[in-house]
């Protein structure tokens, strides 16, 4: 009988593993993945392995078998934590080299994951979990060890535990515990219970003994009624086992052991209340819940610091802690009530200016302590440094007032000097706290050796309603150290923001016609008024849009026919405002040759003209009654007496006015002056104005008759604005127009001599006459021809 040969030995060729081969140079293991893969059995097949990257027998996890034994050899911890976290690695990774010795059987290659669908749960293998054992559980924040022989001053507050607190000291040596698990298995026993609710009453049984008061072995009755459940099972255990503790003589009401000391700040009220009313509120005004940078407690903080309410006033009240740092023991606990710190902590800042409290001679101290130590700004201004390029706006909105550098002498100097400029101005320091605010910023950061940026001054004055800075201009122009921008007039400014909205080719046209109404064409011209300009510009630019959006790429391009065409839809003042306005551009390109022709030359407007009418007496009647003030009262009798206008009430100077015989001179652009005869109650009225003005600003020099605010203290002189005489006319409750024109026709209606409304009022002759006709509509024939 012929001897069995025994296999070659070799290394194989999926596993690579040394020992006896088969003829395909397959260890038997992988000699019997291949058949299977072969067959499909077994949910093996042949593939890349998700591992490696050869080709060989998988299982239904994609990977091969050398692979699963390096990774059970713990040769790659970070492949199996990857499968357990149903992650996923790129292949490639190195195989493990493995002898097949007899008598030493390999570890099971058993896959780490079999699904990949997110609802199934995934169960770690043991052998996964020996590598790496879960931590000891044993938290500190769970009934902490107490000093024993420590007397309490107040009966200990009700403990809050929950069911996972069991959990969180699973790990902590308990003295006695083990007789109380004796007992809960015999009553686990007599009950015929599950394995879930020894586990459930071990737990309790855990918080029961870890609540113990310091020194003693016994549990008070009191605490396991705070377990938050089976505690008529726990406490059944702990007398069995001789730990439950005798009841004590009740000292103090039931309803005072329910509540007690607020859960945020500490405070012991025994309200009833886990929080008590001033952590409601700051919880209410402080809804952003954080851990406290301070005492790292997880509670509604302050998004200026990041402090709770409890850290708040410590810091605040006791002023101990001046670093911020929560110091083991060195917290100030209070009682609640009346006499709980009563400092309003809400709006304070710590570290910073803050209330009240009671070491306010101290905190002045140390606040002047730090202003001492502060030095001088880096970025001082020097007068002879010359500035080789534009130098970039400064952002001035991440300024910290707290922190402003020392003042240098020339900076107190220039303080001391804004302070006497306000008590010789009459004003309060009070009322004028946001311009000194902004000028100590100014002269902190920049100095006073050179003139200060008008542009600065004005960032400065919107960081908020607390910085003001017209008051500030005024006064670094009056002593030469202001660096003054250009001025720019408002309405200029917003015609030729309208015209860079256009189109490039009208965008072009429409600035160089607002160069020739400016005066500032190829040819010298009248320059019109600035309001003039904005509403010509306003007036046009829609209906050059339009021309854009219709294919018109060039004023050059415009015929009479498009300008017929956008009049004709328009009615009143629309058509007769886009006419005007049309008419002048193109006269102005015209005179510029931007154009070859004038299209709006030819094109007349019919617009019909309104008649005067009277107001009713009604409306007239108590009207100056209606207005406070003796400005306002004066801006309604030049208007309601004399026919003035707003823009000529606006242009009166205290130098037209001619008290002592009772004139007032008128003066008019372009015309001669118009002397208006002041009636005794418009005198009394304009006495009375200018008494308020020299005792409400006794060192104005503004020449105007009318000035308001601010253009009472402002040195550039400008006139009020449109609002302060349009106010008075709201306040009554009619119009300045129409005033003036109930006061021309009741003098048409009195006279038939349009002269003498020209002699009164100082209007044209076409306005008179129309006046006259429509007082006397029965007189067909002008006066004056006749």
């Amino acid at each position: 009988m012929a001897r069995r040969q025994r296999p070659p030995l070799g290394s194989c060729e999926y596993c690579a593993s040394w020992g006896e081969v088969t003829m395909h140079w397959l260890c038997p293991p992988c000699g019997r993945l291949r058949i299977w893969a072969g067959s499909g059995t077994h949910g093996r097949h042949m593939a890349d392995c998700r591992r490696c990257g050869y080709r060989q027998p998988v299982g239904r996890d994609g990977t091969c078998r050398a692979c699963l034994l390096a990774v059970r050899a713990g040769q790659d911890e970070e492949w199996m934590w990857s499968e357990v976290k149903r992650g996923h690695l790129p292949p490639g990774r190195p195989r493990q080299l493995t002898f097949a010795l007899a008598g030493i059987v390999p570890p099971d290659a058993r896959p780490l994951r079999y699904h990949d669908q997110p609802m199934v749960r995934q169960k770690i293998p043991p052998w996964v979990r020996e590598l790496c054992p879960a931590p000891v559980r044993d938290d500190p924040r769970v009934c902490p060890p107490q000093m024993p022989g420590q007397l309490g001053l107040f009966p200990a507050p009700r403990r809050a535990f929950t069911k996972y607190h069991a959990a969180r000291i699973h790990d902590r040596h308990l003295p006695d515990l083990e007789l109380v698990v004796a007992e809960l298995k015999k009553i686990a026993k007599r009950r015929e219970v599950k394995d879930a609710w020894f586990r459930l009453t071990w737990g309790m049984s855990r918080l029961a003994l870890a609540a113990r008061e310091p020194g003693e072995r016994q549990v008070r009755p009191e605490l396991v009624r705070q377990l938050p459940m089976m505690h008529p099972t726990v406490g059944e255990a702990l007398e069995r086992a001789g730990l439950l503790a005798p009841k004590r003589a009740r000292l103090v009401p039931a309803e005072e052991l329910d509540h007690g000391a607020c859960g945020h700040c500490f405070a012991w009220a025994n309200d009833r209340l886990t929080v008590c009313l001033e952590c409601r509120q700051w919880s209410y005004l402080h809804r952003g819940t954080g851990d406290c940078r301070r005492c790292h407690r997880r509670l509604p903080v302050a998004e200026s610091d990041g402090l709770c309410r409890f850290c708040r006033v410590v810091t605040t009240e006791t002023e101990v802690d001046f670093a911020g740092i929560a110091m083991a023991g060195g917290d100030q606990l209070w009682l609640g009530r009346e006499v709980a710190p009563q400092l309003r902590t809400i709006d304070a800042r710590y570290p910073g200016p803050r209330r009240k409290g009671r070491f306010e001679s101290k905190r002045k101290l140390a606040q002047a302590t730090e202003r001492a130590a502060r030095t001088a700004s880096a970025h001082l201004v020097d007068p002879g440094q010359l500035e080789l390029f534009q130098p970039p706006p400064r952002a001035w909105n991440r300024l910290d007032e707290t922190e402003l550098p020392a003042l240098t002498p020339r900076a107190e100097e220039v303080m001391a000097d804004f302070a006497a400029y306000i008590d010789q101005r009459g004003w309060s320091r009070e009322q004028l706290g946001g311009s000194i605010r902004t000028l100590r910023i100014l002269v902190a950061y920049l100095g006073a050796d050179s003139k200060i940026p008008e542009s600065d001054v004005k960032v400065v004055a919107t960081l908020s309603s607390n910085h003001q800075g017209a008051r500030v201009i005024n006064y670094l122009r009056r002593r030469g150290l202001l660096a003054a921008e250009d001025p720019v007039d408002g309405q200029l400014a917003a015609a030729r923001k309208t015209a860079d909205g256009l189109p490039k080719a009208f965008s072009d046209a429409v600035h160089a016609w607002i160069d020739v109404l400016t005066g500032q064409g190829s040819r010298p011209s009248q320059p019109r008024t600035p309001d003039t300009v904005n509403r010509y510009v306003r007036d046009v630019a829609p209906t050059l849009r339009a021309w854009h959006t219709a294919g018109l790429g060039d004023p050059r391009e415009i015929t009479t026919k498009h300008i017929e065409d956008a009049l004709k839809p328009r009615r009143g003042n629309a058509a007769r405002g886009l006419h005007v306005g049309l008419r002048s551009m193109f006269r102005a390109l015209k005179r510029e040759r931007l154009v070859f022709r004038d299209p709006a030359r030819t094109i007349a407007l019919t617009v019909a003209r309104h008649l005067p009418t009277p107001l009713p007496s009604d409306r007239l009647r108590g009207l100056l009654g209606k207005v406070p003030g003796a400005r306002d009262k004066l801006i309604v009798a030049l208007t309601a007496v004399h026919a003035l206008a707003a823009t000529q009430i606006r242009r009166l100077r205290l130098e037209d006015l001619d008290r002592a015989r009772g004139q007032l001179r008128v003066r008019r652009p372009g015309r001669m002056d118009h002397v208006v005869y002041l009636d005794e109650l418009t005198m009394n009225l304009a006495t009375a104005w200018i008494v308020e003005r020299v005792e409400r600003w006794p060192d104005c020099t503004n020449p105007y008759l009318i000035v308001s605010n601010q253009s009472a203290v402002d040195d550039l002189h400008p006139m009020v604005s449109d609002e302060v005489v349009k106010t008075p006319f709201e306040r009554a409750g009619i119009s300045a127009g129409k005033l003036r024109q109930d006061r021309l026709f009741d003098e048409a209606r009195e006279t038939e001599d349009p002269v003498r409304l020209i002699r009164v009022f100082g209007v044209s002759n076409a306005t008179a006459t129309r006046y006259v006709q429509a007082a006397h509509p029965d007189k067909k024939v002008d006066p004056i021809q006749a």
